[in-house]
């Protein structure tokens, strides 16, 4: 009976020893596969952070379309008498239009002798304190464009000016 009992306990035992192996691989194969899953996911964010953000970047870039480089054109210089009652005072200045585009540069060479007279007209009617200081020199250059524009409404050219710069300005 001792014989048995080992027998039966050695058998027990191998039984116990059977049932926990299927069941300590099943874990084993459990947490493997939770592994994989978690590095599969762990891979799949990090790819997206780092080339998904590259292609968004990529795409922001395709979608802000560069500014078009301004079309310029010289204007001759203009010297005028100010408006001023009491004392002869002059103003001699060379402006450069600034335009949208080079069609609008031909329209308005076209039309040169009308926006010439409205930015004349414009000029004489200045006081030498209304350009005095900075502000009123980009006052100035908004009504030059407004002068401009003008001239230019109802034709191919209409709001074509965009800005003026000064590249030579003497009130005397």
């Amino acid at each position: 009976m001792a014989g048995n009992r080992a027998e039966a306990a050695a058998a027990a035992n191998g039984t116990e020893s059977d049932a926990s192996k299927p069941r300590g691989k099943k874990k084993l194969v459990l947490l493997i596969a939770i592994g994989v899953v978690l590095l599969a996911a762990g891979g799949g964010a990090g790819a997206y952070f780092v080339f998904g953000r590259k292609a968004e970047d990529g795409q922001s870039e395709v979608r802000a379309t560069p500014k078009k480089a301004p079309v310029f054109v010289d204007l001759e210089t203009f010297t005028v008498n100010l408006h001023e009652p009491d004392d002869d005072r002059f103003l001699q200045v060379k402006l450069v239009l600034e335009l949208k585009d080079a069609k609008s540069g031909d329209h308005l060479k076209n039309l040169m002798p009308a926006v010439r007279n409205e930015v004349l007209l414009l000029l004489g009617s200045k006081r030498a304190q209304d350009l005095a200081g900075r502000e009123g020199k980009q006052q100035l250059a908004q009504q030059i464009v407004a002068a401009a524009n003008k001239a230019l409404a109802g034709t191919p050219a209409d709001g074509a000016v965009e800005n003026v710069n000064f590249t030579h300005l003497i009130v005397q």
